[in-house]
């Protein structure tokens, strides 16, 4: 980082980024936000219908099973993609050369 001006008024700097870590920022990003919205997505639809009666008949019962397992399964595939993002933006620090 270099320091242009320094005073109580106003501080103003340059951060230069590699590249590298510039493009390891932008993709933790875009995984990160999809993996939020694959755990939103997930935990809405493994939540069963609230209507009572809906759950007499069986074809209710399967429908609300099978949104509870493909809930599951985005939930993981959410908790997956931020696991990746995570492990990316470990990797921008190591590449921008920040102590940490």
């Amino acid at each position: 980082m270099q320091v242009n001006t320094l005073n109580n008024q106003t501080f103003g700097a340059r951060i230069k980024i590699s590249k590298a870590a510039k493009n390891d920022i932008r993709d933790g990003a875009i995984v990160s936000s999809l993996g939020t919205s694959l755990s939103g997505s997930g935990a809405l639809s493994s939540v069963p219908a609230s209507d009572p009666i809906h759950h007499i008949h069986y074809s209710a019962k399967v429908m609300d099973g099978a949104f509870a397992t493909a809930g599951s399964v985005l939930s993981a595939g959410g908790a997956a993609c931020m696991k990746f993002a995570h492990s990316l933006f470990k990797s921008a620090i190591r590449n921008s050369k920040i102590p940490s």
